[in-house]
């Protein structure tokens, strides 16, 4: 079984679902031989999503079950925010993701360069210190692309586990899931997010798992996900997490 929990159906630059948008991402989904997908446009797009639009749409596709996600930057103090707008619309999930340390917007290339003024060893210890907050928060269901912070191929001297490890029991702690999320494998870090380690360790600590494609278009719909689905089997995994209503469901690979 397949599923797709990360997509962006309003991209860098879209404004509003239409029936064209949404038709062409679950006709991608349908192709891809997936179950079920998400729709999650990050919450500062969330003027232009419309699920009753999705729904209707969605109709056309009975072979397919269409969720209504979320993606969240989280932020220390968005927290009254993030909730006060997770009541706001029929949500089956939401993904919490760290894209910003402090000021810097850490995945942009245009801000490459700031990297250079970091410690990375501290700069990974910053960044999973904020997953951790992410995760203790009581927010979301999904925690998104857990270790983002490799996307431009910096890497910490010596092994990211430890750096990573006490983010990962706040997680367990809180009963959240991990996305496996193959964008990484087109960003300059060329892998899957979380890393096969990271992986490995969400497994010995029990932390369910799911699938997302990060797509942004319509033909980026389902990409790589077999392959994450073999890597977490191999790992050890049985089962996918899905979400209805705010509520995990676990699904046989």
């Amino acid at each position: 079984m397949l599923v797709d929990y990360h997509t962006h159906p309003l991209g860098e630059s879209g404004e509003r679902y239409t029936e064209d948008l949404l038709e062409s991402f679950l006709a991608a989904a349908r192709e891809q031989q997936i179950a079920e997908i998400g729709l999650s446009d990050h919450d500062y797009r969330r003027q232009g999503v419309d699920f009753g639009l999705a729904s209707a749409v969605a109709e056309r596709f009975p072979s397919l079950k269409v969720k209504n996600g979320m993606e969240f930057d989280f932020m220390p103090g968005r927290e009254q925010q993030i909730a006060s707008i997770s009541r706001s619309l029929p949500f089956d999930y939401l993904i919490g993701s760290v894209h910003e340390i402090g000021d810097w917007a850490f995945d942009e290339p245009d801000n490459m360069d700031v990297y250079s003024l970091w410690d990375i060893n501290e700069l990974y210890r910053t960044y999973f210190s904020l997953i951790g907050e992410l995760a203790r928060s009581g927010l979301f269901d999904i925690v998104g692309h857990f270790d983002l912070i490799k996307v431009f191929g910096f890497r910490p001297a010596g092994p990211v586990l430890p750096m990573a490890e006490s983010a990962l029991r706040v997680i367990r702690e809180a009963g959240l899931t991990v996305e496996v999320n193959t964008r990484g494998c087109y960003k300059p870090c060329a892998e899957i997010y979380p890393a096969a380690s990271l992986l490995q360790k969400c497994y010995e600590f029990d932390i369910p798992v799911t699938l997302g494609s990060d797509a942004h278009e319509a033909e980026e719909v389902g990409r790589d996900l077999a392959e994450g689905s073999q890597l977490v089997y191999g790992i050890g995994y049985r089962s996918l997490a899905t979400f209805t209503g705010r509520r995990r469901t676990m699904q046989p690979l």
